[in-house]
């Protein structure tokens, strides 16, 4: 598949100004894995797989945020 056509999504952190440290990611998907009622098993600390997916974990900049970081999740 065509890394455009990948489904990802941002993960809420709370902490913007901040770089996501591994566990601050890691808390952070757990996190909203926990609310979205989805099931996640960390495979190492750049890729999870939430319910039966497999996601690539970026921590960085968030486009389009002025310069905030944030976590996103990129479906393999």
């Amino acid at each position: 598949m065509l890394k455009m056509f990948r489904k990802s999504f941002w993960v809420p952190y709370e902490d913007g100004t901040s770089y996501p440290t591994v566990s601050k990611a890691k808390e952070a998907i757990s996190k909203y894995c926990e609310e979205s009622g989805e099931t996640c098993v960390f495979i190492s600390d750049e890729e999870v797989k939430i319910g039966e997916k497999l996601y690539e974990i970026y921590r960085g900049y968030e486009s389009g945020s002025r310069g905030n970081y944030g976590i996103k999740c990129t479906e393999k």
